[in-house]
This record gives C-alpha cells, sequence and structure tokens, in this order.
C-alpha cells in the first residue's frame, strides 16, 4: 500500500513540479463566454483577458464536482493506495467541499482544507511529498500538514485593484483610492483564509517590487527550508532580479518560481507578485 499526494490547479505547481514530485491533480474550471476550460491542462494564463479586452468581464473560476475527485480517489484506491489531498481555501472555492463530499465514500482518503492557495498551497503540496518518500503513512502525513498550514505567509503584492474590483474582492472606493493615490495594496491571506490589507506601497513597480520583497525578507522566524517567488507574469528582466534578491538573502536552501495558474491570475490580474514561505 503507498500514499498518493493529490491537490487541485490552484496549487500552482506547473509546468513541471507536480510531474517532478508525482502529485496528482484535478483542475478548476475556466469559462469565458459560455465556454468551460480545465484550468492549465486546457488553458493558460496568457490567455485569460484576451477576452477581457473586448468585454471587460472577466472569465469565472468555478470548482470541480464531486465526481472529479470521486474518479480521481477511486482509482487509487483501487490500486490500494491511501489519499492526502491538499485543497485551495474552502472560503474562495468549493473544491474542499467538494473533494469531502467524494472522500466520504472511501475510508483512506484525507481533505485538507489549506486555507491558502497557488505557492502556498503548493508549499503545502511539496512538504507531504517529501513525507510520502520519507515513507510516512498517510494519516500521520494529514496530521502535519494541518499543523504546517498554520505556519504559511502569505503576502500578496498587486499592481492594481482593478481586477481584485471586478472579481468581487475590493471595493470601487479602495480601487479609486488606490487608483488615485497610485498605491500598490500587499494583501495579507491569514491563516484562517481572510485576506486583509498590509501594508501599502507607492512608487514605480520595479521600486514597489523590490521594496516589499525587502519587507517579506525581514519578517522574523522564517523557515529556511523553501520558498515561492510566484506572479501572475511580470518583465522577465525585473523577475530575475527579483529572485535574484530572494536567494541571494540567504533565508532559504531552496527558492522555487511558479508562474500563477488561471485561478489566482483572473482575481489578481497581471503583475502579480508574492513570496510564499513558512515560519517556524
Amino acid at each position: 500500500m503507498g500514499v498518493i499526494i493529490s491537490t487541485d490547479s490552484a496549487c500552482d505547481l506547473f509546468p513541471d513540479l507536480y510531474k517532478q514530485y508525482q502529485i496528482d491533480v484535478v483542475s478548476l474550471y475556466i469559462t469565458i463566454e459560455e465556454h468551460s476550460y480545465r484550468d492549465v491542462f486546457e488553458i493558460g494564463p496568457d490567455e485569460l483577458f484576451v477576452n477581457y479586452e473586448k468585454t471587460h468581464r472577466l472569465p469565472k473560476t468555478s470548482a470541480p464536482p464531486p465526481a472529479d475527485f470521486f474518479t480521481m480517489f477511486k482509482k487509487h484506491v483501487d490500486n490500494g493506495d491511501d489519499v492526502v489531498h491538499i485543497a485551495m481555501n474552502s472560503k474562495f472555492s468549493s473544491s474542499y467541499q467538494n473533494a469531502c463530499t467524494a472522500a466520504k465514500e472511501f475510508d483512506n482518503v484525507y481533505v485538507v482544507d489549506t486555507f491558502t492557495l497557488s505557492s502556498a498551497q503548493g508549499l503545502l503540496v511539496l512538504r507531504a511529498a517529501d513525507m510520502r518518500d520519507a515513507g510516512m503513512p498517510a494519516k500521520k502525513i494529514f496530521d502535519q500538514i494541518e499543523i504546517d498550514k498554520t505556519k504559511m505567509r502569505t503576502n500578496v503584492l498587486l499592481d492594481t485593484l482593478e481586477y481584485a474590483y471586478r472579481g468581487g474582492r475590493a471595493t470601487l472606493l479602495q480601487m479609486f483610492g488606490a487608483n488615485l493615490l497610485k498605491l500598490r495594496p500587499c494583501l495579507l491571506l491569514d491563516t484562517h483564509g481572510v485576506l486583509t490589507v498590509r501594508k501599502k506601497f507607492r512608487g514605480n513597480f520595479a521600486q514597489v517590487c523590490k521594496e516589499y520583497i525587502r519587507f517579506v525578507l525581514e519578517q522574523p522566524n522564517v523557515d529556511e527550508e523553501r520558498a515561492f517567488v510566484s506572479t501572475t507574469g511580470m518583465d522577465q528582466k525585473l523577475l530575475n532580479s527579483i529572485i535574484k534578491m530572494v536567494k541571494d538573502s540567504g533565508k532559504f536552501k531552496e527558492v522555487l518560481f511558479s508562474r500563477a495558474g488561471c485561478t489566482m491570475t483572473v482575481h489578481t490580474g497581471p503583475n502579480t507578485l508574492v513570496l510564499f514561505y513558512k515560519e517556524k
């Protein structure tokens, strides 16, 4: 009997980390003009906003139905394996609830509500894969991830509030104020899955990105094992300099990069930057 680690496509382990770590992924769905696509496998973030430029209507995201999870869980259980499924924030999507509905049909499927998303979720998935590879049983992996999820730190730097506003996560007043003052907000996604404004940066985008990285690197009690630099798309030269800043800080043994998939990109827009890490 083995252990399978699975997750949903909000984990942002693409294009190849999910293959490298042998992670099974269930896709969320992206709907554009009444056509639905499987996140990442049928549509990528670069394709999201082509129609938006014409219509100013954002694509819609929807969770995988219970049947998608059931099919995946059954395949592994029938093969004699246990499953630890690591789901995105239940306050943002019904992906977790739908996975739980499917998991009720089995005695050896464990579902974690991470209360986070993107590469913070991805960090938990990789942590679970490390424990699997060390020979830890599924229930112990589940129990440890339940602890580790309370230590994830997610500070999201937005270039604009426009997409958060159109997606229902920011008020018109907040967007107007940020645009008027040329502010770039840093949002804290806390360990209960709630977004709040933590800090506001002002200045040109490149300057703000570097100030943001310095701000995050100065946070106390950082776990040195692994960090993710993630973006929804930005200037490559600037991104390279940011990744170098994080690596040169010496704070982490391993610094990974991910391009955020459709789920995060739809709600935050381009030029979003996050340095994801875990506290000790």
